[in-house]
């Protein structure tokens, strides 16, 4: 592991809240974008931005997979027993057993620098768009 690696990961949670709590309203997506992008610069400036994009993105997926173990959410079974299912503003994803947080970073970082006009929206709502078009259900 990785310096930066650790770091990001210790500072996750602490990140994460700054990027919620500096706002009353929902977080728009241009800010994450932001972190996102600082996050991948060297240096130990770019582990809180790192660690706030890693943090919100991963905390939107497992959100969504909490929300697909609510049996009253489930349109239909899962066939296919290596994927968990899960839903968010109106989004469905189906997340590969072993997936990585940074997976969720990853797709969260290239859908926002791929969708530039919409950077005004909700980042929450961005990143489940984002995790249902990188990981789509069968």
């Amino acid at each position: 592991m990785t310096m930066r690696w650790i770091l990001g990961m210790g500072l996750m949670l602490a990140a994460s809240m700054m990027l919620i709590a500096t706002n009353a309203t929902a977080s728009p997506g241009s800010k994450l974008l932001n972190h996102c992008q600082t996050g991948d610069r060297s240096g130990i400036s770019s582990a809180i931005p790192f660690g706030t994009c890693l943090g919100y993105s991963s905390a939107v997926m497992e959100a969504m997979i909490a929300n697909g173990r609510d049996e009253r959410l489930k349109p239909k079974a899962m066939t296919d027993k290596t994927l968990r299912r899960g839903y968010l503003s109106g989004w469905e994803a189906c997340f590969p057993e072993k997936m990585e947080p940074s997976d969720a970073r990853n797709a969260a970082r290239s859908f926002l620098v791929d969708h530039p006009d919409r950077l005004a929206e909700e980042a929450v709502d961005l990143v489940a768009e984002a995790l249902a078009r990188a990981y789509p259900c069968p």
